[in-house]
């Protein structure tokens, strides 16, 4: 289903645009989880479906689609409509923290009601058959002790993955000490699952120290992409015993973004200087230099002189 289980996070307004062409062309993911289609009043026609993956199916690459929502026969309907638009593996999100998303009670309030998640997911899998779904899923709502009713619930429809965050939705991204710890308890409780750990993964030494402490399946990393872009790239090789990406590399894909990036309307410098800030520290001569600049093209230009002089 997927080459991979060192997999990228789903990022909403991060995975798109620029930034998805660049990581796809620079070979830094081998898959795309797409971000959560909301699904409130019906299941979304196919046409909708479809444009919403089309970003993501473009790069030609497997792609999970994620949705979110609360009605159990519209999420089956829809998990079947992302299959037929071309996804490897249709994601039901029972993790996101949002204020927002649990005042909808979707995304991480499902955790509150381990028999509509039972219910729910076995409505998906008599939807989809034989075709892969996953769900993702957060530690608990209040407490990690809810974690083996959850369990309880996933167990009957045997999801093809089970995605796992290891806060609580009420932690949201706040530090947790020994937070990893809890993947033992998920081990524990779904014995038979394909379980990709999320959470905290920064680095390749990141996902070695997991691995060492739980015999999780896989890894999923968000948010340290933005830090390090080539981070799942640097993971694999961590483990072939090939060095990570240089400093060059990461210029050349600041310069794809701002190559990119210059092709859309009203393009501004928002986004590279985000992203050289993660990257390179907000006191290294890269973000001074590119803070300076006032448009993407001269992002590009500064870019391009600093790689010309490199090599």
């Amino acid at each position: 289903m997927l080459p991979s289980r060192i997999l990228p996070g789903p990022m909403d307004g991060v995975t798109e645009g620029s930034f998805l062409a660049a990581m796809t062309a620079r070979g830094y993911v081998r898959c795309w989880h797409a971000p959560f289609i909301r699904i409130s009043t019906g299941i979304p026609r196919q046409a909708r479906i479809n444009d919403h993956l089309e970003p993501y199916m473009n790069q030609r690459l497997p792609v999970i689609a994620q949705m979110m929502g609360t009605n159990t026969d519209f999420l089956a309907g829809t998990a079947g409509r992302m299959l037929a638009a071309g996804a490897v593996c249709a994601d039901l999100n029972c993790a996101c923290p949002s204020p927002t998303v649990i005042g909808n009670h979707s995304g991480g309030a499902r955790l509150r009601d381990p028999e509509w998640i039972a219910r729910t997911l076995g409505a998906i899998r008599e939807a989809v058959g034989e075709r892969p779904f996953s769900v993702k899923l957060r530690i608990g709502f209040d407490s990690p002790d809810e974690f083996p009713r959850i369990a309880a619930a996933v167990r009957p429809a045997a999801p093809d993955i089970v995605f796992l965050h290891y806060r609580t939705v009420r932690e949201m991204y706040r530090p947790v000490q020994n937070g990893w710890e809890r993947f033992l308890l998920a081990r524990e409780c779904l014995p038979d699952s394909v379980l990709i750990a999320c959470g905290d993964i920064q680095s390749p030494q990141d996902a070695v120290r997991l691995a060492e402490l739980c015999p999780v399946d896989g890894i999923a990393a968000a948010r340290g992409l933005l830090s390090r872009p080539s981070l799942l790239r640097d993971i694999e090789a961590a483990i072939l015993g090939q060095p990570p990406v240089s400093t060059d590399d990461k210029l050349c894909f600041l310069l794809d973004i701002a190559t990119q990036s210059g092709r859309l309307p009203k393009a501004n410098n928002g986004f590279i200087l985000r992203l050289a800030r993660s990257m390179f520290g907000e006191e290294s001569d890269v973000f001074k230099q590119l803070a300076t600049c006032k448009t993407v093209k001269a992002s590009s230009e500064w870019l391009q002189e600093k790689l010309e002089i490199a090599f």
